[in-house]
């Protein structure tokens, strides 16, 4: 069981470099979504196959990329938009335009201190 937690980080780096179409999904905290990506993004996954498994991807593996996935004449953007990489640890989404309509997100909850 460790094994696959210790190689978990490089399994999506695995999947793209094999050709196997693969896809995020965000069931957990943003931040630790971000964490995650990162890690594999350590492990040999490139920015451009991180971002793809986020949009079409995920899309045509849903089989709804004729609708959405890609910024495409005719398909529903649904965009992010950050100050700065959105892979990287201190850029912070400004907004969200989802059908046209933006909005902006929560501010996170402050970390919790643990004590020792």
């Amino acid at each position: 069981m460790l094994d696959f937690r210790r190689l978990a980080p490089s399994t999506p780096a695995a999947l793209a470099k094999a050709g196997v179409r693969f896809a995020f999904y965000s069931g957990q905290k943003t931040q630790d979504m971000r964490k995650a990506v990162r890690a594999a993004m350590a492990a040999g996954l490139t920015p451009e196959q991180a971002l793809r498994a986020f949009t079409l991807s995920a899309a045509e593996i849903y089989n709804v990329a004729d609708r959405l996935g890609s910024i495409e004449p005719g398909k529903i953007a649904n965009l992010v938009v950050a100050d700065g990489d959105l892979f990287a640890a201190a850029t912070k989404v400004r907004y969200l335009v989802i059908d046209g309509i933006k909005y902006e997100p929560l501010p996170e909850p402050p970390e919790k201190e643990t004590r020792q």
